[in-house]
């Protein structure tokens, strides 16, 4: 009994620890997130007005996937997967269409080793 009481403290505080850290969510409102993918694009020397326009359009995908998350529950990864999919196309698209020519090239490279880290 002694042994029980003392394993459910044990895991007690390590749910409260992990819910402390953020429970392992990517999480963050979706101004933070947004903040966030404009800090990862430092290296392509974005300007004020770049900066401006691109936080929108993290902010407008974050709401949109926060939205897409109540909405659907308690559904597993890959249903998520398959309908953020296309609210992470158009921000991609929306993303190309504000940067230069170099800027491009260079997302494109930080996006395949995104892609890359995420498929090991």
């Amino acid at each position: 009994m002694r042994k029980l009481i003392i394993a459910l403290g044990f895991m007690l505080c390590v749910v409260t620890f992990a819910k402390a850290q953020g429970g392992g969510q990517r999480g963050g409102t979706p101004q933070e997130r947004a903040e966030r993918s404009i800090t990862r694009m430092e290296a392509l020397k974005l300007t004020a007005d770049q900066k401006a326009k691109l936080t929108e359009v993290f902010l407008a995908q974050g709401k949109s996937i926060d939205s897409l998350r109540a909405a659907n529950g308690g559904a597993g990864f890959e249903g998520m997967r398959e309908k953020m999919a296309p609210i992470q196309a158009a921000t991609t698209k929306r993303v190309m269409t504000l940067l230069n020519d170099e800027q491009k090239k260079s997302y494109e490279a930080m996006l395949a080793e995104q892609r890359a880290r995420m498929n090991n």
